[in-house]
């Protein structure tokens, strides 16, 4: 609508609006067209002209000395020096809460007012009951507002209209495929290529790149409660490029930055549907949020099942001028499906943001793959004790521990492993920590640029199915700086490495030396044992 009224009243008045000739003062609700109008001329920062302008072609774009203006929808505060969370722990519900504050104050919410904030109703087709709730948790402190709808599919009508007009539908189309995502409005004036829409914000978002589409309206739900429209996107022409308060402004000549996922269910007997393709809007929080669901939201609609679950999937994240990296990301279940809840917390969502949201340079996504493979048993084990079969060991000589592992419905199994102690620690007692691989991050480096961040990313922790030995080494300690690790330095080093001529040094630990044992499943608990090391007598 060209306004934020309540009521289906107040949207017939906004309708009549566009052959009304006023443009200072708001009627009836209805946003003033002058400011609508001035929305046309507000410039365009430098990061959102073409794509081919700030495409970057090697690993070495980011070392051209173009300067790439932030994206507004960018999170804030992980990157600075005062943060303590690291790069690689990008949270998407984080920065969900932290879009809406700033949509919030855009929107005029928070205020004495008495008058709502208009929303964009989200028309969301082929989504799960799951996926929905999830969305309107995310979505609406943006005002956003999700509504059950159809529209999923990406085949053009042949006679779909080609361009924009006066009072017609449009649609911002975050995702489009096999599930579909678009915020729904009316169009206000054409002039030329560009456009103004909605009459008010979409999420108060500045500066955009987010896909926009003709659309129909099917049905109009009028309530004196709530009413919106209900319609689908039916031909894609366009890119948002700037979010206001009193509009939103197309490019239609523009193409808009996206990326398509991919996702393919193996293990689901009888399914009737495999394979879930999806193109999603390419953008710092849509992207990671969009790609969380159109990996979720499939494998929830082909395996509905309320029992006993495991899945795997191996996710190739294919990154502009950096090549491709494999990401794992698993879990299971007894009770409820897996949907894109579990995704929002993914390696692949986390990874994505990271990536979309890091300091150095303008990053692309070229697509999203990802195998999932399911099985429907808990392939799950629990750590019910472990014992040391020598409570004494010779210096260098190995610790064999006998692990107790209980199977979800299954008869108690016992397994021996052997953990190297280093031949250093003579004389002294020794704990060995055990715990389930993916728990124990690797050590690294803070990554410093996109080529050690995609390092980091792409084997973050110990194999999934794995238990890791770690023993602590008294009187060391490890360094890292700059993409390089010492995990063992000799006594005193540490020392060494610390000066008062910079504070730019690098990050100490303690020693570790760690041991990754494979198991069949994976593993829940943690426990420890003590050995003592015998006194080297040489």
């Amino acid at each position: 609508m060209s306004g934020s009224p309540i009521y289906l009243e107040g949207k017939m008045i906004g309708a009549y609006a566009y052959g009304w000739t006023f443009g200072a003062e708001p009627i009836a609700g209805v946003t003033p067209i002058q400011s609508m109008i001035d929305d046309l001329d507000k410039p365009i920062p430098p990061l959102f002209k073409p794509r081919e302008n700030f495409f970057p072609k090697s690993k070495d774009a980011g070392k051209t000395g173009k300067v790439v203006s932030p994206s507004p929808r960018m999170l804030s505060g992980l990157f600075d020096a005062s943060s303590s969370a690291p790069l690689t722990q990008y949270d998407l519900e984080v920065h969900a809460k932290q879009l809406g504050a700033r949509s919030a104050k855009e929107r005029g919410l928070g205020t004495t007012s008495t008058v709502a904030a208009a929303a964009t109703p989200m028309m969301m087709g082929g989504m799960t009951p799951g996926a929905m709730k999830v969305a309107e948790q995310l979505l609406s402190p943006m005002g956003l507002e999700p509504v059950q709808a159809g529209g999923s599919g990406s085949t053009v009508a042949a006679d779909a209209p080609t361009g924009f007009v006066d009072g017609g539908a449009i649609g911002v189309q975050l995702i489009r495929g096999d599930i579909s995502m678009m915020g729904l409005g009316t169009v206000t004036r054409v002039e030329g290529d560009k456009l103004i829409a909605f009459g008010h914000p979409m999420q108060g978002g500045g500066a955009s790149d987010l896909p926009t589409a003709v659309a129909k309206v099917h049905w109009i739900l009028a309530s004196t409660n709530r009413s919106f429209k209900i319609g689908e996107a039916v031909r894609p022409v366009g890119t948002l490029v700037n979010d206001r308060q009193a509009s939103i402004v197309v490019d239609s000549k523009r193409m808009p930055s996206t990326f398509p996922v991919s996702v393919l269910i193996e293990g689901v007997e009888g399914a009737t549907k495999t394979k879930w393709d999806s193109v999603c809007a390419h953008d710092p929080f849509m992207a990671p949020f969009l790609a969380a669901f159109a990996l979720g939201n499939p494998i929830e609609t082909t395996t509905p099942e309320h029992g006993d679950m495991t899945w795997r999937a191996t996710t190739k994240l294919k990154i502009a001028g950096y090549g491709d990296i494999t990401l794992k990301d698993f879990g299971a279940t007894s009770g409820d499906p897996i949907g894109a809840d579990a995704f929002i917390r993914s390696r692949v969502t986390r990874a994505l943001g990271a990536l979309l949201n890091n300091p150095w340079e303008d990053v692309r996504i070229d697509g999203v793959e990802s195998t999932v493979k399911v099985t429907f048993a808990r392939e799950v084990a629990m750590i019910r004790g472990t014992q040391a079969l020598d409570l004494e060991v010779d210096p260098g000589e190995p610790v064999k521990i006998q692990l107790e592992l209980m199977p979800f419905m299954g008869k108690a199994e016992k397994k021996v492993i052997e953990v190297p102690i280093p031949s250093n620690l003579d004389g002294e007692e020794v704990e060995i920590e055990i715990a389930p691989g993916y728990e124990i991050e690797r050590p690294r480096a803070a990554p410093e640029s996109v080529t050690d961040l995609i390092a980091a990313l792409s084997d973050p922790t110990y194999p999934e199915e794995s238990l890791v030995a770690t023993v602590r080494i008294k009187g060391q300690g490890g360094a890292s700086f700059r993409g390089n690790v010492a995990t063992r330095l000799p006594p005193g080093a540490l020392d060494q490495l610390k000066t008062s001529a910079t504070s730019i040094g690098p990050d100490t630990f303690g020693a570790v030396q760690q041991t990754s044992h494979p198991m069949k499943r994976f593993i829940v608990g943690r426990d420890r044992v003590r050995v003592k090391v015998r006194p080297n007598l040489k």
